[in-house]
């Protein structure tokens, strides 16, 4: 059953967490053990953006500061990411990459493998047991099937998505009209195709299922609205034996700047307001709270925590190997 709205901000975790203790790790995956989970962080590839691109509000001086201050590049070498988490009786993944469909268009090429780090962190997709999707970009949704879209990457699980981001594809009334009503309607219709793709084989095997709100999505793993970067945005809390994580999405595309300056808005937000809104307060809540954070965006392994710093927050990373390189 749905959980108020507001309940999600203060129902799990009020202990401050311990530090997550590393693993032997790889440079497409990192695992950590977090309460009685296992958190594993998934590198599904690194692409090169010009920070001005993805943060069009972002003056030149912001843009020095936040290289000079948090050893950022620009073009920015941005970390494609998904997470699995172990739980005692579950293997949930959020988010599941492109899928490698992608990789002649520039924003994407390089990604696609999140499946073969999947493998190399000791697990196959067919144990996948709740797959957990964060929102409607083609990046989180892509790796759901094969190339050719005619297979379930993961026969076994359970896809659960955001009603309110994917309305569109579960109604097909709604279909045309989203269509009419976008901006750019090849764009539109586009992505209804490739997400109808993706989710076919999974309405037709009865293992795709809606959400609304926040609700628990497995034990110890709650679904928690932050719409604003998208519609139906959601991010994922997780909890185990007092410690406490929230998996953010796209809340926070570039940390250099986002960090310091949560009202700076990206060119990729729906709502630009609604998402400096949430992303505001989800970081007030980890820094108050002492809860990690894990980021879609966030340099890999996207993991880290949350500190107050003036009017904005620092951001300090956990310790990773290096993640791929940009292909070139």
């Amino acid at each position: 059953m749905a959980q108020p709205a507001l309940l999600a901000w203060v129902l799990l975790g009020f202990c401050a967490a311990q530090p997550v203790s590393p693993r032997a790790q790889h440079s497409g995956f990192f695992r950590v053990q977090f309460g009685d989970d296992q958190f594993i962080a998934l590198n599904d590839g690194v692409v090169n953006y010009p920070i001005s691109r993805v943060l069009p509000a972002a003056t030149p001086e912001a843009i020095a500061n936040g290289i000079s201050s948090n050893s950022i590049t620009d073009p920015l070498a941005m970390s494609y990411n998904a997470f699995l988490i172990r739980t005692p009786t579950r293997l949930v993944l959020i988010d599941t990459g492109t899928g490698g469909k992608l990789d002649n268009d520039p924003s994407f090429h390089g990604c696609g493998h999140l499946l073969e780090n999947l493998r190399a962190a000791g697990f196959r997709p067919e144990q996948i047991d709740e797959v957990l999707i964060t929102h409607r970009g083609q990046d989180h949704t892509g790796g759901l099937t094969s190339l050719d879209g005619t297979r379930r990457m993961f026969p076994n699980a359970i896809v659960h998505v955001p009603k309110d981001e994917f309305s569109m594809i579960l109604n097909a009334a709604e279909t045309e009209s989203y269509i009419n009503r976008a901006h750019n309607k090849d764009f539109a219709r586009g992505w209804i195709d490739f997400t109808t793709s993706a989710f076919a084989p999974y309405v037709r095997a009865g293992k795709l299922l809606a959400f609304e709100g926040d609700i628990e999505m497995a034990p110890g793993i709650t679904a928690l609205a932050t719409h604003g970067h998208t519609p139906g945005h959601t991010s994922y809390l997780v909890e185990s034996k007092g410690q406490t994580l929230i998996v953010m999405g796209d809340l926070v595309l570039v940390s250099g700047l986002q960090f310091h300056d949560p009202d700076l808005g990206s060119s990729f937000d729906s709502d630009p307001r609604e998402a400096a809104e949430k992303r505001r307060r989800i970081l007030a809540l980890a820094a108050a709270k002492g809860y990690w954070i894990a980021g879609s965006h966030l340099p890999f392994p996207g993991l880290g925590q949350v500190h107050a710093a003036g009017n904005g927050f620092s951001f300090s990373p956990s310790a990773s190997n290096s993640a791929p390189a940009p292909p070139r």
